[in-house]
């Protein structure tokens, strides 16, 4: 990313009671790459305890939607399955199937579809976040799951429960009911803010890593049996990646956006600042693009992210300009001449 920054003065007159201001505009343009991402490493992280069958059945499904994309960029994809599972040692972070992880030359579509239904006598303790740092930490990461993370690749993770996170490290044992102890003593569990940190320790060469959620979602959607995926959700806006709801009918678009979104094609951005809203204007090559949540762009004010959406979305090899007043740039008092 590079970026410029300039500096407009603005003077406010005195009144009475109030010395000048002499208030500085602080204009930022960070200039973003739309680079061909040639390698990506897929971590799909899936909840397998007793309520899931349905939800695994819909992934194995609608695979092919996700893959499309993927295909036609001709990434160089490694695909992983693991569980949310800690508990059991032949899950904890170990990839699943035979061979660990699937690439190009593999029956990768047959091959997924048997994998990700890894079935529902998982721990009633969904661990998802740590599962994925377990696999890709050591010592797994160089011995039992060795080969599947490459440096310079993207790492995409995506999550899918039912659930919300209940990443503990023992903090929770010795509970009874270890169903309920997520939520009666979530307090407990890891902070979200200490769980993003880690997550960006996984980094190889300054990658990119991007996080998906398919959870339940925050407002209750009528979803019989689905409870709000919130820290899933947290860890997705924090690494600029898709959410979608677990209580959704049919994943086709979900899978759809899935795969256009690990397939090297960014649709989101962060800024390296907070932006004034309302300054914001954005340009892929020469062209303005619209603010439109539709196809065009819009802007998360609490992580400095700006998403493409539809039409808007930057093509590969595109050149990314962001426009923007920095937020809360300052103000400097003249002195005070008794005017």
């Amino acid at each position: 990313m590079r970026t410029t920054t300039k500096l407009i003065p603005v003077l406010l007159l005195a009144s009475a009671c109030k010395p000048e201001q002499n208030i500085s505009r602080v204009i930022h343009s960070d200039v973003f790459l739309q680079e061909p991402t040639n390698e990506v490493d897929i971590l799909w992280v899936v909840d397998n305890s007793n309520s899931m069958a349905d939800e695994q059945e819909e992934i194995a499904e609608k695979f092919e939607s996700f893959i499309t994309h993927i295909e036609e960029s001709n990434a160089d994809f490694h695909i992983g399955v693991i569980t949310t599972d800690l508990d059991h040692p032949d899950q904890n972070g170990k990839l699943q199937g035979d061979p660990l992880f699937l690439t190009p030359e593999d029956d990768y579509v047959e091959l997924f579809q048997e994998r990700i239904q890894i079935g529902i006598e998982g721990s009633p303790q969904e661990k998802g976040i740590d599962a994925a740092l377990t696999a890709l930490s050591e010592p797994l990461v160089s011995s039992y799951n060795a080969g599947f993370r490459r440096p310079g690749a993207t790492l995409s993770i995506i999550y899918v429960s039912d659930e919300n996170d209940c990443t503990d490290r023992g903090a929770l044992a010795g509970y009874e009911d270890e169903v309920t102890a997520c939520y009666d003593h979530s307090d407990l569990l890891v902070d979200v803010k200490v769980l993003i940190d880690e997550y960006r320790h996984l980094q190889l060469q300054d990658e990119r890593v991007v996080v998906s959620a398919i959870v339940g979602p925050e407002i209750d959607e009528g979803c019989d049996g689905s409870k709000p995926g919130f820290r899933y959700l947290a860890m997705a806006e924090a690494f600029g990646g898709l959410q979608g709801s677990i209580c959704e009918a049919d994943f086709s678009r979900i899978m759809s956006d899935l795969s256009l979104e690990v397939s090297g094609v960014r649709t989101s951005f962060q800024l390296s600042h907070a932006a004034v809203e309302g300054t914001i204007e954005v340009a892929v090559g020469d062209s303005l693009v619209p603010e439109d949540e539709t196809n065009g762009w819009t802007y998360d004010p609490e992580y400095w992210m700006v998403y493409f959406h539809g039409d808007g979305v930057p093509p590969r090899g595109s050149t990314i300009t962001i426009t923007y007043e920095v937020a809360n740039s300052g103000t400097q008092q003249l002195e005070d001449t008794g005017g």
